[in-house]
């Protein structure tokens, strides 16, 4: 498989391939700016991206997971999981903030292992393995907590997710990073080479000598420890955790990437479409919450528009094959 065909060109290719999701960002944020003043402001954009950048950190591994032709539907337990467990390490076991940094990242990294052996090695669909992660992270975000939330007074911790630098919040500057490393993996590195490959045909991949198996699993690891970080992330910026933390995650993570223009069968998609998506997503949840529109509205419409980006891809495909 040949990456360049999954639109990773930079400049005309990508503007081709991703012209439809551009057009219709800039009629969302035409039309909303018309509906309500406030959107355009920069306190309204700063918080638009803050809001939005544990989806940009999680959509990243979803990202990878599509790519591959499968799906992680486990990310956002394993962010409420995280996130609950960095509480729980910091306000009832009193561990000092960097080991509770450690323990989030590795307990991510832990999940993304099981859902990787399963899928690579153990031939559990990613589905199923995946629903099965995610069930067994919310039964032990239930145990953990107790049921009740988690308040976090440690400032130290809740640094890590308040912070600003030159005005733009922390958490901002942590999901730019992740992006780009991810674009770096994925467009300079044997691994994306390999991951488009693998998503391109598997059976091809392997009779080229790619280690399926193992280049298969990896992305899931990577995965889960981007989830680590959004959980430690989104607790430290609230000051607590609670059972329901993450829940929803995975459905925003989905249509940011489907939208972005990765295929649902695999092998082909790209980080800056990802991250169009990703504006989208959170222009449509802003804007909705600005001109006080019921919040059940966007789940509506993110479904609405998860649903059509599939049809425009299952179309695009089919006339490609014609």
């Amino acid at each position: 498989m040949n990456k360049k065909s999954a639109g990773s060109i930079p400049g005309i290719a990508f503007f081709r391939r991703n012209i439809g999701t551009i057009i219709g960002l800039i009629l969302l944020v035409v039309i909303i700016s018309v509906s309500t003043p406030r959107f355009l402001t920069a306190s309204n954009l700063l918080n638009l991206l803050r809001s939005n950048a544990v989806n940009a950190i999680i959509s990243c591994g979803m990202l990878m997971a599509i790519l591959l032709g499968e799906i992680d539907i486990s990310v956002g337990s394993t962010v409420g999981l995280s996130g609950i467990i960095g509480a729980y390490m910091i306000t009832n076991a009193g561990l000092p903030v960097g080991l509770t940094v450690v323990i989030c990242l590795g307990v991510g990294a832990l999940v993304g292992i099981v859902n990787g052996v399963a899928i690579s090695y153990l031939k559990v669909p990613a589905f199923v393995a995946t629903l099965a992660t995610q069930s067994i992270g919310r039964g032990l975000t239930e145990i953990i907590s107790g049921g009740v939330t988690i308040r976090v007074r440690n400032d130290a911790y809740t640094s890590i997710g308040n912070t600003s630098v030159g005005g733009v919040s922390v958490i901002i500057i942590y999901a730019a990073v992740v992006l780009v490393f991810t674009w770096f993996l994925l467009n300079r590195t044997r691994f994306g080479y390999y991951i488009y490959a693998l998503g391109g045909n598997k059976l091809a991949a392997q009779y080229s000598g790619v280690n399926v198996k193992k280049y298969n699993m990896l992305p899931y690891v990577l995965i889960g420890l981007f989830c680590g970080l959004g959980g430690l992330i989104w607790s430290a910026r609230l000051g607590s955790a609670a059972a329901t933390l993450g829940s929803g995650f995975e459905m925003d993570a989905i249509a940011a990437v489907v939208i972005g223009g990765t295929s649902m069968s695999g092998g082909v998609g790209t980080v800056g479409g990802t991250f169009i998506g990703i504006l989208i997503i959170g222009v449509i949840t802003n804007g909705l919450n600005l001109m006080g529109i019921n919040s059940f509205w966007q789940e509506v419409f993110k479904g609405i528009i998860i649903l059509a980006a599939v049809i425009i891809d299952v179309v695009r495909k089919s006339r490609s094959k014609e």
